[in-house]
């Protein structure tokens, strides 16, 4: 890739007063000064070379690919003064392949031109490249025939005096990274560099480096937190190597655990850590051998701490390369293994002492086997006599349940019968009173309407207790029905939104089934209420093959079934023994400020025999 300091100008001895495009216009002092300038010469360099001066030295190597010129003249006429500069090569042919090179720079290149050697705000830009408006996030526009005096904010930073020195001492200089921003260039970090041309003429050459800063400051961060994570680490010594075993770095817990200070340890062979006869042996070599073979190596051992005590060891050497695979040191991770070595030998001669002992134990473990045996045989007649009082338990369960529903179903009519036709005559009483009391008798009629709305207000109540103990509905119209009220007497009740979803086609069950489900949707609204502080409440019944399915979600704030199960919920309970004795499944699904789902699965009784149909 060409970079705009493989671009050279210098002049010429041949003058030449080609006349050229037009790039910005110039005061009619500066046009005359620049007047007749003689031609300058534009050279590529080849690749690029490394280092902070390469961008001006390949500027004043010597051409192989042609040259270009860069003239100026003065105008005249009702246009006033201008001065026209451009690139253009000797040959007409290669003046696209210089503008073309010269446009499409990736970092941003700039000509400025002294019109006064005694005013540095007199620096005016002659030309840029597209690049520089991208960079500094603004139009070639804002910048073209603009001098340094309409930037006050740059003046003050070290850019104004190095672009003076260059041109003074006619050498490049390198102003490093200037942070900087205004209304026309964007806030950021760049990296510049000048170069003198021909006559008052300067090259600017810059790049944004702001994203590359702010790399280097998370790359720096990142190492930073590394470094104090390994440095936290006291229970393990971790510490690098060079490539030929010198310690590098140490850690809090490579000192607490050999002893040695940090500046007692680095630069110190790693050798100093072993036995003297592994080292004798050639152990420590061998190790990073095989680490730098393998890529890493994990041995157990012998280690010496500084006070000159012993520690069993385990070692992990990982060989540590660069991108390009070459050798770059080891990282070396060690754990104080001496607590376990010991109960390893324990363990061995406790397995040689089991061994001696085992002939004689195998008696004993025929009697325990035997004694086992009618151990799990009382166990099994346990679980059996469990399960069996289990079943009997869930039987009477079931009878208690169906019992308690009868008792409701009668408490329930007769409330409605006996307790609503009392409260109906107290009504009617109370209204024929009313209307026989006189005018006059303010007091009276006012008693007997506020016992007219007390006993109102009484009948409501029968009705919500005998519809609670058992809905009419559930015997009169079906489940359907009685689950769309209770919805309805839900959502007016409390306020929350329920919505119900009910399948198109009848769904007859049995009583059994009916009350089961009735009451598990009771119970779900009933926890809704109390705990959920839900606002909507979505419900949904429907048949699945031989099983019949009711949902029930809301968008409250959940909960952990866990935590529900290890208090022992009754409701759940209570919900989930119903649908046990159907034989069905019975599911709550919590997430804490998710909501609330519980999903009942009850199977459909058989179907019955051709010719018969339900009763």
């Amino acid at each position: 890739m060409i970079l705009p300091s493989d671009l050279l100008w210098s002049e010429r001895p041949t003058p030449s007063y080609r006349r050229t495009v037009s790039t910005c216009p110039l005061s009619p002092e500066t046009a005359v000064a620049v007047e007749e300038k003689p031609e300058v010469g534009f050279r590529y360099l080849g690749p690029p070379m490394s280092g902070p001066s390469s961008i001006v030295q390949r500027w004043q190597s010597a051409s192989r690919y042609g040259q270009g010129t860069m003239t100026t003249r003065r105008t005249t006429g009702p246009q006033g003064h201008a001065v026209e500069s451009a690139l253009s090569p000797s040959g007409d042919a290669s003046l696209p392949f210089y503008l073309e090179i010269f446009s499409g720079l990736p970092m941003g290149v700039v000509v400025l031109h002294l019109e006064n050697p005694k005013d540095v705000r007199s620096f005016r830009i002659m030309d840029l490249n597209p690049a520089t408006a991208s960079l500094t996030g603004s139009t070639l526009e804002d910048f073209r025939g603009k001098t340094l005096a309409e930037f006050p904010m740059l003046l003050k930073t070290p850019f104004s005096n190095g672009c003076l020195d260059a041109l003074h001492t006619r050498k490049p200089k390198n102003l490093g990274e200037i942070s900087y921003g205004d209304q026309r260039i964007r806030q950021g970090i760049y990296s510049v560099q000048v170069f003198p041309l021909s006559g008052n003429f300067l090259g600017v050459v810059f790049e944004n480096v702001t994203e590359r800063h702010r790399s280097q400051q998370v790359l720096r961060e990142s190492e930073e937190r590394f470094r104090l994570l390994v440095q936290a680490v006291r229970e393990y010594a971790i510490f690098q190597l060079d490539p030929l075993g010198h310690v590098v770095s140490w850690n809090s817990g490579a000192e607490r655990l050999k002893g040695y200070r940090v500046e007692e340890i680095l630069g110190r062979h790693f050798s100093v850590f072993y036995p003297p006869e592994d080292v004798t042996s050639g152990k420590p070599e061998q190790i990073l051998a095989q680490a730098a073979q393998r890529g890493q190596s994990e041995v157990e051992g012998w280690r010496i701490r500084k006070d000159g005590s012993r520690f069993w060891a385990s070692v992990v050497v990982t060989a540590l390369r660069n991108a390009k695979g070459s050798l770059q040191g080891f990282a070396k991770v060690t754990r104080d293994m001496t607590e376990r070595h010991g109960k390893d030998e324990t363990l061995a001669k406790a397995k040689q002492l089991l061994e001696l002992r085992a002939e004689q134990r195998n008696a004993v473990l025929v009697r325990v086997n035997q004694e086992l045996r009618i151990e799990i045989g009382e166990r099994e007649r346990a679980e059996g006599q469990f399960k069996a009082s289990l079943d009997q338990l869930r039987a009477l369960a079931a009878r208690l349940q169906s019992v308690r529903e009868e008792e409701r179903t009668s408490i329930a009519r007769e409330i409605h019968d006996e307790l609503g036709q009392a409260c109906t005559a107290i009504k009617m009483d109370l209204a024929l009173i009313g209307r026989k009391a006189t005018k006059r008798q303010t007091q009276l009629r006012t008693k007997v309407d506020s016992a007219i709305r007390l006993v109102d207000e009484m009948i409501v109540t029968l009705r919500r207790i005998a519809s609670e103990l058992r809905p009419r509905t559930l015997d009169d119209l079906g489940l359907t029905a009685a689950l769309e009220g209770h919805a309805q007497e839900f959502e007016s009740r409390t306020g929350i939104r329920c919505h119900l979803s009910l399948p198109r086609e009848s769904l007859a069950l049995d009583s059994e089934r009916s009350t089961a489900i009735f009451r598990i949707f009771q119970e779900s609204l009933t926890n809704v209420a109390r705990h959920a502080h839900a606002t909507r409440v979505e419900a949904r019944l429907e048949r699945e093959a031989d099983h019949v399915l009711f949902q029930v979600h809301d968008n409250g704030r959940g909960f952990d079934p866990g935590e529900a199960k290890a208090r022992r919920s009754l409701g759940l309970v209570g919900m989930q023994e119903r649908a046990l004795l159907l034989n069905g499944e019975l599911k709550v699904e919590g997430v804490p400020g998710a909501g609330t789902t519980m999903t009942v699965r009850i199977p459909l009784p058989p179907a019955p025999p051709p010719g018969q149909g339900l009763r």
